[in-house]
């Protein structure tokens, strides 16, 4: 549905299975891991060591407070300390959320907790805030046996009754999630201050997938969708995770920063890919 109204398209990603936390690197720093190391995390490496520019820098040098939200343990892909190098200036993880957050049957922190905690960053400032929020209940392995005593959604048809279980579990935690999305937008849709949402998969399932199972035949890419509360015009168009935080920027007018200029002005030149390599380099 928010597809369908609002600007919307492929999205991208440098992986498949697992690796949220690259996808989550090219969405806020406008550089691509294609010109890292093979395998490399720079959660794991470079970002150990310094900071590199990012959407949330770009922000706070207009005013913007940063903020990092998250209902997994803080540690989780080192973010704890690289989140300060990406320019978020505070960083709630699950550990500082209510001891009463409901528990899918995996034991991960549902979504549905997430609409109070961006809602207080939001409300934590007076300025404009940049707030960057990784959900984490469909995460996998997803369980081979029945999990869920009362589903409501159930699946036939694979191969295999282990398999039939895996979509299952799934498929509900999926739907659970899309009813968290519908409660946070309503509560921004109210929200007395102009508000963008943008919201991407990181990465396809750990389920086996092949091309031929794909309606677009490209593992490497998920969906995103930029809504807000106050009429943007649909634009539609496929991009990559690294092109992502400057095309939200760009609808609003926000234009400085080195990669997001680029990201936002060089994409259509001859020379991108080997523009963006230097410009990585030297970031």
């Amino acid at each position: 549905k928010l597809m369908k109204e609002y600007t919307s398209g492929y999205y991208k990603v440098p992986s498949v299975g697992a690796g949220t936390a690259n996808t989550e690197f090219e969405s806020i720093t406008g550089m691509s891991l294609h010109y890292f190391g093979p395998g490399e995390y720079p959660y794991k490496s470079i970002l150990k060591e310094t900071t590199c520019e990012s959407a949330p820098y770009v922000l706070k040098n207009l005013g913007y407070s940063t903020h990092a939200v998250h209902n997994n343990e803080a540690n989780f892909y080192g973010r704890r300390s690289i989140f300060p190098n990406l320019g978020f200036d505070t960083f709630t993880s699950a550990e500082y959320m209510s001891e009463e957050e409901d528990k899918n049957p995996l034991g991960w922190t549902k979504d549905e907790i997430l609409t109070d905690e961006i809602i207080k960053c939001l409300d934590s400032t007076e300025e404009s805030d940049y707030i960057y929020t990784i959900s984490t209940q469909g995460h996998g392995a997803y369980p081979e046996e029945q999990l869920i005593d009362d589903p409501e959604i159930t699946v036939s048809g694979a191969e295999t009754e282990a398999q039939n279980n895996q979509w299952e579990y799934y498929c509900n935690e999926i739907h659970e999630m899309d009813n968290f999305v519908k409660e946070l937008t309503d509560a921004l849709a109210d929200y007395p201050e102009d508000v963008i949402l943008v919201m991407y998969g990181d990465h396809l399932p750990t389920m086996g997938l092949t091309v031929e199972d794909l309606e677009n035949k490209y593992l490497f890419q998920t969906e995103y969708v930029i809504w807000d509360n106050f009429h943007l015009e649909k634009a539609d168009e496929d991009l990559c995770a690294y092109q992502l935080a400057a095309a939200a920027l760009n609808r609003i007018g926000i234009t400085t920063g080195v990669m997001n200029a680029f990201q936002q002005f060089c994409r259509e030149e001859s020379t991108y890919a080997s523009d963006l390599l230097k410009l990585q380099y030297d970031a």
